[in-house]
């Protein structure tokens, strides 16, 4: 199975370079308790007052002059004019020195894959994230990562979290689960309401009944729905029948408006009927249906075919891990077949996602933001402003785009997944989720780019704390790089197996030098089968289940290579293996199962 080092991968974390005191728990280690943000209590260090800070209280398009905010146990408390608010007695005091003070930004579509991306979000101001979809085990990790953030031993935004996403049978989305029966799909959302996530997630091949099942379940449980859009049944009906919120403005144009799905043979006279959206916008308000438009996803495509040097050029790639990097460039759109088509498609979706947009916001539709992070060019924390440049773009005026990252998104999260939460504004009662800047970004939303100090929950991180964190990480990652080239250096020779051994050797017990060469060896296996060269992938493979035996994912990577050059018995005897090492490695047993039945058949 391709993949980059993520969470799941126990142990390969940075996490020195993350904490906030000595303490750090392993990835793997998982609580099970329901465990939100607004659940824990605060910190007792987590005491200030912000003196002196013009106040963007997000409640109204407005500046509260000359203020003093002051933080106690996590929530802001005080919010007055400064000659009207004492501090009190021993609180800590920031001078806000005529700056802005704002809520922090959240991002409410993103996937999680390492702790090393958390101080990248708050370094841009991104103090709430929304991680729609990965492993089990990553999503498990999750749950333990957001109890450290708010007990305060690890620095990261607050955390809402799914496991793995939700599709149909045969699945569409590589590592979901697959469901073709009902009783299997609420079985699972059972499970995971009981391991204390946060919402369910569908995708694009959930058939009706299963959906319906879904729906039922998650609600039964307290859990809302967000997702796709089904492609198999009208997309009105989902939303009348429970979808709580769809995740890009780019599936109606698949759905609703019917855009072309295939770019191959595409009929290039295709245009979306417009007048359309006002049916659409009354039944999502209707039925109370938010949507995240995700503008930054469907640009930077665009953005990427245009001008792909500007990409990795930009100052933001040294702080991004270096499988990172590599799979952004393995799996860019450039690499598409028929990226001419691709292109004309992805310019009418983006045009249409505009006019939805503007239209949603004209008639109430709760909006968000959300960016898919980090998938290819869509930096972590960096994201978001992309975001809210777009929705300028767009036509949206700078506190409507400002709102759908604060106020928007806690009235999201307190309408669909914990009533009791209180973020996005700055008024008593509010978690102090806060981000100070130099500029007014009421009047640009550029000034909100470069914060000088974020808060999340209360704690009090300065810039420069953030830089020594991403620095070190960049220090990190040059070390990486060199690594890497080692080992290509190793696998473009004869007997790699036996270059590789001492490289190894002396890397033993570093975790995450461990991880990187077990990740440079699959993705150079990979990329020998994208080049037809399955000889040689399968020969690079080998070589990964001799140096890391107990690692599952060698062994599906193995298998699915196998399976590719029809040697169905090595695939089914690499699965085994997988499964050997790790009975809950997914994709193993989703291929196992797929293998077994044809044979059946």
């Amino acid at each position: 199975m391709l993949r980059l080092p993520l969470l799941q991968s126990s142990g390969h974390t940075l996490a020195r370079f993350l904490v906030l005191s000595s303490v750090f728990l392993p990835a793997t280690t998982v609580s099970m308790a329901e465990d939100r943000p607004e659940d824990r209590a605060r910190r007792p260090d987590s005491g200030f007052a912000i003196v002196g800070v013009h106040v963007i209280p997000m409640d109204e398009d407005r500046v509260l002059e000359n203020q003093t905010v002051v933080v106690l146990d996590g929530r802001i408390t005080e919010v007055g004019a400064v000659d009207a608010t004492p501090v009190p007695e021993g609180l800590r005091r920031i001078e806000g020195e005529g700056r802005y003070l704002m809520p922090g930004l959240a991002d409410l579509h993103v996937h999680l894959r390492r702790p090393d991306e958390y101080p990248n979000y708050l370094a841009w101001g991104v103090t709430t994230v929304m991680h729609l979809g990965g492993s089990e085990r990553q999503g498990r990790a999750l749950l333990e990562h957001r109890r450290q953030i708010a007990a305060g031993e690890m620095s990261g935004p607050n955390i809402y979290a799914t496991e793995r996403i939700f599709d149909g049978d045969p699945r569409v989305a590589g590592g979901a689960y697959s469901f073709a029966e009902p009783d299997a799909a609420r079985a699972r959302v059972s499970e995971l309401a009981a391991a204390g996530f946060d919402f369910i997630k569908i995708y694009n091949n959930v058939s009706h009944e299963v959906f319906r099942a879904i729906v039922d379940e998650s609600h039964d449980h307290g859990l809302p729905v967000f997702g796709h859009v089904p492609r198999g049944f009208d997309p009105l009906t989902a939303m009348r029948e429970g979808q709580d919120a769809v995740v890009h403005t780019e599936e109606f144009f698949f759905t609703y408006f019917q855009g072309p799905r295939s770019i191959t043979d595409m009929d290039r006279s295709y245009r979306p009927d417009l007048s359309k959206i006002p049916a659409l916008a009354r039944t999502l308000v209707d039925h109370e249906v938010a949507v995240i438009p995700d503008l930054s996803f469907t640009f930077t495509n665009l953005l990427m075919w245009d001008d792909l040097d500007h990409l990795w050029n930009d100052p933001e790639m040294r702080y991004l891990y270096p499988e990172a990097v590599s799979g952004w460039k393995r799996s860019n759109i450039n690499r598409r077949n028929e990226i001419e088509n691709f292109i004309v498609r992805g310019q009418w979706k983006y045009e249409l996602m505009q006019e939805l947009t503007r239209q949603f916001q004209e008639a109430g539709v709760l909006q968000v933001i959300g960016t898919d992070a980090a998938l290819p060019g869509l930096f972590p924390g960096k994201a978001a402003h992309r975001e809210l440049t777009e929705l300028v773009k767009a036509g949206l005026g700078n506190f409507e785009a400002l709102s759908m990252g604060t106020r928007n998104a806690g009235e999201f999260v307190r309408r669909y997944i914990d009533a009791e939460a209180r973020f996005g504004r700055i008024e008593p009662g509010y978690r102090a989720d806060l981000m100070l800047v130099a500029e007014n970004p009421l009047e640009d939303v550029r000034h909100a780019r470069s914060p000088s100090a974020v808060a999340v929950s209360g704690h009090w991180i300065e810039r420069a704390e953030l830089h020594a964190q991403r620095e070190a990480l960049a220090g990190r990652y040059r070390e990486l790089d060199d690594l890497n080239r080692e080992v290509d250096a190793a696998l473009s020779g004869t007997e790699p197996a036996e270059r590789l051994q001492p490289l190894l050797a002396a890397h033993r017990g570093d975790e995450e030098a461990e991880a990187a060469i077990e990740g440079r060896i699959n993705t150079a296996g990979y990329a020998a089968a994208s080049g037809d060269d399955l000889a040689r992938a399968q020969a690079l493979l080998e070589v990964a289940t001799e140096l890391f035996p107990q690692s599952a994912n060698t062994w599906d990577s193995l298998g699915e290579i196998l399976l590719a050059r029809g040697d169905r018995n090595g695939a089914i005897a690499c699965y085994r293996k997988a499964l050997e090492v790790d009975p809950e490695f997914s994709n193993a047993t989703y291929q196992l199962e797929r293998i077994l039945e044809s044979v059946e058949e």
